[in-house]
């Protein structure tokens, strides 16, 4: 933790303070949120229609995109409150296993490894690391699924995707991720659960997903905390998915 780091958690020591609007509160607090936030924000496992088959094999998110949602990635991303990757973690592993009650399955839990879907060299410069590695990390101490975040790596910086149409967001991720040669046997035969923090149109998730398969990767499981879905990609969910 550099000395920026430090002196936030300090002003803003975790716990003290609602993790989403930074108001007074107590550590006994789920995931550190105050009543007013949390009765604002929408949890819950959700799976996505997937149009092509022949990439993911499931995909799913925690919490829809809104206002307050946005807040807890945003201060790990933006903010730099790196503590919060464990307050993230903790969400995504609570939102998989209340699916497995609901459901009586949960692929995401039984995957082999935890992939992050990995960043530029250039953000990761400028940033100083990670985020879905950050979230991976705790993630996998909680699920005891071991995290491999060298066998996907991100060879080219790609222009900012929330300004691009779907198409361009394609093409924008063609050729962007990579898996290196001698990766490639970890990979081999494996379930993958992918991680990433927010999900738009999927094209990020497919390009990673058809980068994993070239590699051999015999399953893969797309999980993001958020994600903004039109209600036409959640209703079939459960027939494609399952």
């Amino acid at each position: 933790m550099n000395m920026v780091d430090l002196i936030k958690d300090l002003v803003f020591p975790p716990g003290l303070y609602c993790n989403c609007c930074g108001k007074f509160t107590d550590s006994s607090r789920t995931y550190g949120l105050c009543d007013h936030c949390i009765e604002r924000m929408r949890f819950g496992m959700k799976e996505i229609r997937w149009g092509k088959s022949e990439d993911l094999d499931a995909a799913a998110y925690a919490m829809e995109y809104g206002l307050y949602e946005r807040r807890l990635i945003f201060s790990l991303k933006y903010d730099r409150r790196t503590y919060m990757s464990s307050v993230i973690a903790n969400i995504l592993f609570d939102a998989m296993r209340e699916f497995l009650v609901k459901n009586g399955r949960c692929p995401w839990l039984a995957s082999d490894m935890i992939v992050p879907v990995p960043v530029s060299k250039k953000r990761m410069k400028s940033r100083g690391f990670n985020q879905t590695e950050k979230i991976g990390r705790h993630l996998s101490i909680m699920t005891g699924i071991r995290m491999n975040n060298h066998c996907l790596m991100r060879e080219k910086d790609t222009t900012a995707q929330r300004s691009l149409s779907p198409m361009e967001r394609e093409k924008n991720m063609a050729g962007a991720f990579v898996v290196p040669e001698k990766s490639c046997g970890q990979i081999n035969g494996k379930s993958i659960l992918l991680l990433d923090d927010i999900y738009t149109t999927g094209a990020t998730a497919a390009a990673c997903c058809r980068t994993l398969r070239k590699a051999g990767a015999e399953k893969i499981y797309f999980l993001s905390l958020l994600a903004v879905v039109p209600d036409d990609k959640i209703k079939e969910a459960a027939q494609v998915c399952g």
